[in-house]
Formats: C-alpha cells, sequence, structure tokens
C-alpha cells in the first residue's frame, strides 16, 4: 500500500518528527558493537548454563567423590578414577577459559563504547537500556517486548537511520510482558527474583513501586519503567504470567489493544544506550507498531495530547516504512493479515487525504 508511494503523497509528518541517514563511520561502529555484543552474550549464557555452582572433590567414608552443586541441587558425580578427574579438569580450566574470554570481550566493549561516543552514537536512555540488559541476561527466553515511544530506537537501527529527539523524547520505557508465560529470572546464584528486585539490584537502587498492585517503578529522578501486558479475552481470564514473581512485586497492568503487539511477528535488534553501550531490544513488527499508533490516535479514552503524538510517530514510522524498509510491504497481503479493528481502521486512513497509495 504503501510501498511505491509518490513524494507528493506519502503519509505527511510534521516538521518536529523526522530522521536523518546515518553515515557510514557510524553504520561501521554501530555494526562492530553489535558483534561484540553477540559475542558477549553467548559466553555469557554458557557461563550461567554451563559453569553454575561448583565442581569439587568431597571425602565420603574415606574416599574422594567428585560433587556438583548447582541450583540447590547436590548429585555425586561418582568416586576419584581418571575418568572423574577429567570431569573436574574439563569443568574448571572450561570456566577459566570462559571467564577470561568476558573479561577481553568486556575490555573490548569499554573500547568500543568510547568510540561510539566519540561520534555522538549513543540514544536508548541508560535506565532502559540496563533493564533490558538485566531482563535478557537473568532469562534467556523471556518474551519482553519494548512498545511506546523507544521502539522507535529499533525501527531506525533497522533502517539505518536516527530519528530526531522530538521523535524519540520520553521519561519512561513501556515493557510488554506475553501473559501466556510466565518469566523465570535467575540471579548468578540461582535464586528466582522479582522484577522489583532485579531493577533495584542491576538498574538503580532508587527505583521504587507505589504498592504491591503497581505496575510501574520510578527511581529519585523521574524515570519510570512501566511493565504492561494484553487485557485477557474474558477480562477475567487467569493467565500464567499476570501475577507478581514473588511477595512484593508489581505486576504488569492489563492494557486493551496490547494483544496485537504480543502476537505480531517480532523482530530483534541491538541498539546503543547514551554511553555507547549495546542493549537488545525486541519489539513488534514495525508495521503493526505503526497501524497501533493509528488506532490509539483515534481512541476517545486517549489524553489529547498523546492522541496528536501517537499520529505524528504513525505517519513518520509509515514514511519510514516506505522509504527504508522494504522487507516489511504495507500491501494487500499485510493488510489481510491485521485484525478486523486495526485492518479497518487503517483502511479508513489509506483514503484519508495525504497518505494515499499510489495504486
Amino acid at each position: 500500500m504503501f510501498g511505491n508511494v509518490d513524494s507528493k503523497i506519502r503519509p505527511s509528518v510534521t516538521n518536529m518528527m523526522n530522521y536523518k541517514e546515518l553515515d557510514a563511520r557510524t553504520i561501521r561502529e554501530r555494526v562492530d558493537m553489535a558483534q561484540l555484543w553477540d559475542a558477549w552474550i553467548s559466553a555469557d549464557d554458557l557461563r550461567r548454563h554451563s559453569f553454575r555452582g561448583s565442581l569439587r572433590w568431597e571425602v565420603r567414608s574415606g574416599h574422594e567423590y567428585l560433587y556438583s552443586r548447582k541450583r540447590g541441587v547436590v548429585k555425586s558425580l561418582g568416586p576419584r578414577s581418571p575418568d572423574t578427574e577429567q570431569i573436574h579438569r574439563a569443568f574448571h580450566q572450561g570456566r577459566d577459559a570462559n571467564k577470561a574470554r568476558l573479561a577481553s570481550l568486556s575490555v573490548e566493549m569499554d573500547r568500543q563504547a568510547a568510540v561510539l561516543r566519540s561520534l555522538n552514537a549513543g540514544r536508548l536512555p541508560i535506565m532502559a537500556a540496563r533493564t533490558l540488559r538485566a531482563l535478557r541476561t537473568h532469562d534467556k527466553g523471556a518474551t519482553i517486548r519494548v512498545i511506546g515511544t523507544n521502539a522507535l530506537y529499533a525501527y531506525e537501527s533497522l533502517a539505518g537511520v536516527v530519528f530526531n529527539t522530538e521523535s524519540t523524547a520520553t521519561g519512561d520505557v513501556d515493557i510488554l510482558v506475553d501473559d501466556r508465560n510466565r518469566l523465570r529470572l535467575l540471579t548468578d546464584a540461582d535464586e528466582q527474583i522479582g522484577l522489583t528486585r532485579l531493577v533495584q539490584q542491576s538498574v538503580d537502587k532508587s527505583f521504587q513501586s507505589r504498592g504491591t498492585m503497581d505496575f510501574r517503578l520510578t527511581n529519585d529522578r523521574g524515570y519510570m519503567i512501566e511493565f504492561v501486558r494484553p487485557e485477557p479475552t474474558p477480562i477475567y481470564r487467569v493467565m500464567p504470567g499476570a501475577d507478581p514473581l514473588e511477595a512484593g512485586d508489581i505486576r504488569p497492568a492489563p492494557i486493551v489493544g496490547l494483544q496485537w503487539l504480543v502476537n505480531a511477528p517480532v523482530v530483534e535488534v541491538i541498539v546503543l544506550d547514551e554511553r555507547g553501550f549495546p542493549a537488545p531490544m525486541r519489539c513488534a513488527d514495525p508495521r503493526y507498531w505503526a497501524v497501533h499508533k493509528l488506532w490509539l490516535s483515534t481512541r476517545d479514552d486517549r489524553d489529547p495530547q498523546k492522541k496528536i503524538r501517537d499520529r505524528q510517530q504513525a505517519d513518520m514510522m509509515l514514511k519510514l516504512i516506505s522509504e527504508r524498509l522494504p522487507q516489511y510491504p504495507l500491501d494487500h497481503d499485510f493488510h489481510r493479515l491485521l485484525p478486523r479493528e486495526l485492518s479497518d481502521h487503517f483502511g479508513r486512513k489509506q483514503t484519508a487525504p495525504g497518505i494515499q497509495p499510489s495504486w
């Protein structure tokens, strides 16, 4: 629908919200940092999966046995023998090599972040980036998604552009939890941990909620991390991931309309934070994000100022998709896949002045 839109009839975008292309040097340095992150997170996953706990000799009835202690489980691997000695040696050599690799990659990431700062390439707010890194490292399979304004950092990375500050300015990060599955966050000591404690320990200790029923954490500088989930159908349906992860923890708030974003195809992108460090971001397919923003801009219960911003961001994203993201065509096939509520709305918007497709 917008795949070959003529420049005179592209979606209208205000002068305040726009983007510019990244230069070749910045793109190259960003790619290098993304590769460093991939190597580092793979090594950290290995550390958490294969080198947790301990593997050591213990004396039982006058004989040495090799014992594994991991995640609260104590297991004997047998008496001392050439085979168990090889297991012991391989574990400790592997753990030492893994530790050295993580240290080396960390030094390289510090160096690369300094290069990116010199290029003024930093983007995502630090608090949001630390939160995303903490969620990824403590639950490899976490199915959380970033929605709202911060998702623009993922989409600009996909397109090789930079949105201006008016487009991305926000004082919070909205994290969508797929409540069909329960998060399972584990510390280095294999302790299960809730969202509040994870954020306080890994992001900023000043983050607090307003109470046990809250969905939002706010730090001493007023930055907010909001956890939300789709409103179930029917509303009283019990979802596995709806309850707090531990006593006193926050609980994601059910919000109407988010089922479209949680069911949309996923894009996974490495973005840069304000200091040049990488952060993993999972978001909905940019087309679904844009159409969801269009839907929000027509909601009667939406704050009028937010509705204006929703429409401006949607128009800007439709322009970006048509110009820079041909792998996400706004064509008949996409329109056919949309839920009826979004499909009907998108169809009406396409006939509006200024955003008609070039048939």
